[in-house]
Parts: structure tokens; C-alpha cells; sequence
């Protein structure tokens, strides 16, 4: 048995506490303390250490505040009222150590980015990566470089977290131009390399089918220009050189990878951060 000291009910407590196995963190490799503990409560504060240990048992909650660490609740902690009233109400319940994931940079493709903002997350296991951060010159150059190549997987090294690269892809990433001139940028990176493709997300789906719509409306465009140019073509209105340089500036093509960036830029860069 040990003794921790943890916030509970708005004050710094000594706590018994028997020690658990602990777990290995999917983020850094590290082990995480687990303990068990057991509470007593009278009648009338009972429901606001519900709360609080409900708060505390949600990935982004309010976790429980110790001396040395802060704790998240384990699911399934169990309540039981014992004696006549005023009542006592005895709570078992498991807490694990929360790690404080922040990176003090991320290197990836020999370009370091230094986060303004950082969210890391794991799903079964599957790292995902959330950071703002403004780059400029090369360091801007090299990661436009990197992004024009769709579906590339890289090592990934999270500074402060962990040593160990991670292989990771970059998922949706928008930027926005900022008034020195570099860009600011809303980067995911995902390491869920062979993990089975999953359906579309109802993000992912939130322009449809507006976006399909708009797509047609692109081709129509495309085709009523065609057709205007063959008119002024029959009337003399344009030179057959004339005709031929706007089609060829008219022609479908695949998009530089230049074009595809512009379609990620955004004038609101803060709304993607959630």
C-alpha cells in the first residue's frame, strides 16, 4: 500500500492506495502508474464526486490533480451506500497517470516544426497527430514539398515524448497565409500504416454532395465555354491561333502540386482546431 495526495471534493487529500501493474503508454513507451483506491463519503457530497470521477474518466476531462502527476479514472468504478442515514457511500475505483503529451518539435522529412499548438491522440494504439505552427523560407518550401506527395509515409520524431520515429502520414492539412509572409499551418499527421481502410468519416463527408454538385457545375462551364469558343470562332470574332491558346490554357489537367495546396488555404485557420 502507498499514500497518495489527490484534489478530491475541492481539497488536497492523503489517499491509501494499492499499487497495480502498470500499463506501457502507446505514445512514449513509458510505463504509467495504475492504483486502486477506496473512498468513503457522506450522503450529501456523493453526487459531486459522481462529477468529478465521471469528468475524470473522459480522455479531454478534468482529471484528478496529485502532487506529482495527474490521474484519469478507469470505466467501470463502482458506488455502494452502507449504514442507516446519514449515509455513507464507498467508491472503488482504479485511476491511471495521465502523460502530458506536448512535443517541443516535430522532425519529419528533415523538417523540423516547432508546435504553437499540439494534441496527440492514440486509438487502438494509432497515433494521431494535431499541430499548428507558422514556418517560413526553406522550412515552408520543404514542407509544401512533402504535402505534394499524397499517401507518403515518413518517420516522424516527437521531441519531448519520444526519441523513437514513428512512421506517420499526413492526413488533412490547410494553412493560411500570415502577414510576414510564411504560412501558418493546421497539420494532421497519422501512423496507422497497415491498418485496414475505414469508411469515410461524417467529417469527411460534410461537403457532399454539395462538392459533387459544384463539380458539375465546373463541367458544364467547361463545356459551354468550348462551345462559346467555337461560335466565335465561326464568326471571325477570334483568329484560329487565338482559339487555340485558350483552349490549350482550357484544357482539363492534373493539378500541380502547387494548385493542391491553394485548395487546402483557409482565411480562418483557428476554426480547425477543436
Amino acid at each position: 500500500m502507498t499514500t497518495l495526495n489527490l484534489t478530491l471534493l475541492g481539497a488536497l487529500r492523503e489517499i491509501t492506495a494499492a499499487e497495480l501493474p502498470p500499463v506501457t503508454s502507446a505514445h512514449s513507451g513509458r510505463p504509467l502508474r495504475r492504483y486502486a483506491l477506496q473512498l468513503h463519503v457522506p450522503d450529501e457530497r456523493h453526487q459531486e464526486l459522481d462529477a468529478e470521477l465521471r469528468a475524470a474518466a473522459t480522455p479531454d476531462g478534468d482529471h484528478l490533480q496529485g502532487s506529482d502527476a495527474a490521474w484519469r479514472v478507469s470505466e467501470g468504478w463502482t458506488a455502494s451506500s452502507q449504514g442507516r442515514r446519514p449515509e455513507i457511500y464507498v467508491y472503488r475505483i482504479e485511476i491511471q497517470e495521465v502523460e502530458i503529451l506536448y512535443a517541443e518539435a516535430l522532425e519529419v522529412g528533415g523538417v523540423r516544426i516547432v508546435p504553437g499548438m499540439y494534441r496527440e491522440r492514440a486509438d487502438e494504439d494509432t497515433i494521431t497527430v494535431t499541430v499548428v505552427a507558422e514556418l517560413s523560407g526553406e522550412d515552408d518550401e520543404h514542407l509544401e514539398e512533402l504535402l505534394g506527395e499524397p499517401g507518403a509515409w515518413y518517420d516522424v520524431t516527437r521531441r519531448g515524448i519520444s526519441d523513437t520515429p514513428v512512421r506517420m502520414r499526413f492526413g488533412r492539412c490547410v494553412w493560411q497565409r500570415t502577414e510576414e509572409g510564411g504560412r501558418r499551418h493546421h497539420l494532421e499527421l497519422v501512423g496507422d500504416e497497415g491498418s485496414p481502410e475505414t469508411a469515410p468519416s461524417a467529417l469527411d463527408l460534410a461537403a457532399r454532395p454539395r462538392l459533387d454538385r459544384a463539380l458539375e457545375q465546373v463541367a458544364a462551364h467547361t463545356d459551354a465555354l468550348s462551345r462559346l469558343l467555337e461560335e466565335l470562332r465561326a464568326g471571325g470574332v477570334l483568329s484560329e491561333g487565338a482559339v487555340k491558346a485558350v483552349e490549350a490554357a482550357a484544357a482539363p489537367r492534373p493539378l500541380t502540386p502547387r494548385e493542391q495546396r491553394e485548395l487546402s488555404r483557409t482565411d480562418r485557420l483557428s476554426d480547425y482546431w477543436s
